[in-house]
Parts: structure tokens; C-alpha cells; sequence
């Protein structure tokens, strides 16, 4: 298998997917649902769809350990989807000045990576400082547009 299979299916795909979710999410707040009724709605939704995945895919273990982390990154990930919906809802902020902002998480998510998992003997600091720069920039330019 190549190398662009994994990379499309573990991160392509899923950043267009998450990029249109932001479009229905905004379009929820402009509608009415505040952000309890979309975490609700979504959450509900990620359930079935986790139910019907369970079904499709080989089944993994369900260990204690395993169901802990994934109720802390459910946790978090509610934390952040509640705080966006907010923002849309009673600020009425456009979805296009949020979104670069929180494109940022990857930079929480490589310190954390680094610090917490070990994987900083993976970094090339002569990538990530004007990679970070770059992301930080962009995310600049692109919130101010």
C-alpha cells in the first residue's frame, strides 16, 4: 500500500469533512439551536454512528483504559464544539473568521504530542518553528480577511 491511502483516509477526508461540518454548524446557530441543542444532536448523532461503525468494522476490545481516554477526548472535543457553537450563536461571529483559529489545535496537539507521548525526538526543529510560524501567520491573514 502507498503511503497517500492512509494519509487521505487518516487525514483528506476527514479535514473536508470537518471543514463542512463548521458550514452546518454555523448553519444551526443561524437557525435557532443553541449550542446545548447541537452538542445534544451531535453527540446523539456521533453515538448511532459509532454504533453502526461497531457493526461494519472488526471489533476492538473495549478496555477500561481505552473507554477512559475516549471519554476524556469526548470531554474535550465537547468542550471546544460547545465553546464554537456559542461563539456562532450569541456573537453571531462568521464561521470564516473562527476557523483558522481553531486550525491552530494542531499545534496543542504536536506540544502535547511532544511533551506527554515522547514524540519530541521525532520533531525537526528546523521545521516546526517556521512550520508553527507559518500556521500562526495564516491563521492571522486568513481570521482578518
Amino acid at each position: 500500500m502507498s503511503a497517500f491511502w492512509p494519509l487521505f483516509v487518516g487525514g483528506v477526508a476527514p479535514a473536508v469533512f470537518w471543514g463542512i461540518t463548521a458550514i452546518f454548524q454555523k448553519q444551526s446557530a443561524t437557525a435557532g439551536a443553541g449550542s446545548s441543542a447541537y452538542l445534544i444532536t451531535f453527540g446523539l448523532t456521533l453515538a448511532i454512528t459509532g454504533a453502526i461503525a461497531a457493526v461494519i468494522w472488526r471489533p476492538a476490545p473495549w478496555t477500561p483504559t481505552g473507554i477512559g481516554f475516549a471519554l476524556l477526548a469526548g470531554i474535550c472535543f465537547a468542550f471546544g464544539t460547545g465553546l464554537i457553537s456559542y461563539a456562532l450563536f450569541t456573537y453571531g461571529v462568521p464561521v470564516s473568521k473562527l476557523a483558522p483559529i481553531w486550525s491552530c489545535n494542531v499545534l496543542v496537539t504536536l506540544a502535547v504530542g511532544a511533551i506527554f507521548l515522547g514524540e519530541a525526538s521525532q520533531v525537526d526543529l528546523w521545521k516546526l518553528v517556521p512550520g508553527t510560524l507559518l500556521i500562526i501567520g495564516g491563521a492571522i491573514l486568513v481570521s482578518n480577511a
